[in-house]
């Protein structure tokens, strides 16, 4: 019973680690909230704004910033925590648009998974190479090749066109899935191939090198024909 129990403590205690820091994050972002409310930090930056962004652009701009904030702290729940006590009440001085309201904070929880699978420094790109015994610098290019193509088109097809009421949001899943698909097929490869757009862009140098060298073989019996004609004259 004794080795029950001591397993059992030690399991909460691996317990209290792996909940201690979402926790601390919660009661930081918390903090960090009551402090932007106090000095009116929302109400600044919507005066600072005024008119000259419509907020058409902010769900972009929010997922930007969920960009570069999420791959420079490697944490997910640490940039929401970051972000949404700023965002919401900016957007809420901004616009009385509930639709606004449901991209930006969509844009900011989209955005923020970014860092957390592409960082260096981000507790699951450790974990994942230490688990799988793999280079983090190779598992970081792994990631990032899946990840920044995705990011990119959700950026435009998702975030700016949906947010400039192109289309709903439902037509950008569509066109987003349809845009991955045409991604994969051009520079997806089998690791022992070449992927399409290479084989397209090889046969297009060919093309040029051919033409270019046609347009040199002419040019040089053009000069032969005539030194020839001088010589007999």
């Amino acid at each position: 019973s004794s080795g029950i129990n001591a397993e059992y403590g030690e399991h909460f205690v691996e317990g209290v680690k792996g909940m201690s820091e979402p926790i601390m994050i919660l009661i930081l972002a918390w903090s960090l909230g009551f402090a932007m409310n106090d000095i009116h930090t929302s109400e600044y930056i919507a005066g600072a704004l005024g008119e000259n962004m419509p907020v058409q652009y902010f769900p972009s701009l929010v997922c930007l910033i969920g960009y570069t904030m999420s791959y420079a702290s490697g944490s997910a729940m640490g940039t929401q925590g970051i972000i949404f006590p700023l965002i919401i009440p900016v957007v809420v001085h901004l616009t009385g648009d509930t639709e606004v309201y449901v991209k930006t904070i969509a844009a900011a929880f989209g955005s923020t998974v970014f860092g957390n699978l592409c960082s260096p420094i981000a507790d699951t790109t450790i974990a994942s190479a230490l688990f799988t015994n793999c280079p983090i610098v190779d598992h970081l290019k792994v990631m990032t090749t899946f990840c920044v193509p995705i990011a990119v088109l959700s950026l435009l097809f998702g975030d700016l066109f949906v947010g400039l009421n192109l289309y709903p949001f439902y037509v950008a899943y569509i066109i987003s899935l349809l845009a991955m698909v045409l991604v994969f097929v051009l520079f997806g490869r089998h690791p022992r191939r070449r992927s399409l757009f290479q084989v397209l862009l090889d046969r297009a140098r060919g093309i040029k090198r051919a033409s270019s060298g046609s347009s040199s073989d002419s040019d040089t019996s053009e000069r032969t024909a005539l030194l020839s004609k001088g010589k007999n004259k």
